[in-house]
């Protein structure tokens, strides 16, 4: 569908095109053409011990992630298997009347696969680690970021994936972290 604006005081029109692709596309390029939006965060402020909960600031973030993804309808919220991820992702997954799903935060292409097939088109919430976050962001088709310090937990990434291209948005939320 072609639509015409005019812009400024030159008034000259353009003509802005949206491309869909075609049903043969669509059909032999399924799993490569998938469309997804990822928000990937660290998991919150954690305390200390083996398997630490999360701090009062981290419980702070945690709430404050929830509110900031309200309006986004989630497919899913994925976590590890540690405390701290699923006490940062709780919250959202409670809002959103989600069961947490767990994943290896060590294998980031099976992560992708699983949000390729089973949440393509949606939004999902990922909670990752400092070391793993850019291995993750690779597989979803978004890479170049760094391995977060120790010291960042205010990091948002939001990977947005549709049949042409993929963009990443770096944001950051709540209280500022190094």
């Amino acid at each position: 569908m072609a639509q015409t604006f005019t812009p400024g005081p030159t008034r000259w029109p353009h003509t802005i095109h949206h491309i869909d692709p075609t049903a043969t596309i669509l059909h032999k390029y399924k799993l490569l053409l998938w469309s997804s939006t990822v928000i990937l965060v660290r998991h919150a402020e954690k305390g200390t011990g083996a398997n630490p909960p999360l701090s009062v600031a981290g419980q702070t973030r945690a709430n404050l992630l929830r509110d900031m993804v309200q309006d986004e309808e989630l497919a899913a919220v994925f976590v590890t298997d540690t405390l701290r991820s699923r006490q940062t992702g709780q919250p959202t997954a409670t809002a959103q009347g989600l069961a947490l799903t767990l994943y290896s935060p060590t294998d980031g292409a099976a992560l992708a696969q699983t949000i390729r097939t089973r949440h393509a088109g949606r939004a999902v919430l990922v909670l990752t680690h400092t070391n793993t976050v850019d291995d993750i962001a690779g597989a979803l088709g978004a890479p170049g970021i760094a391995e977060l310090a120790e010291s960042q937990f205010d990091r948002m990434f939001v990977i947005s994936r549709n049949w042409c291209g993929t963009r990443l948005t770096r944001l950051r939320y709540g209280t500022p972290t190094a």
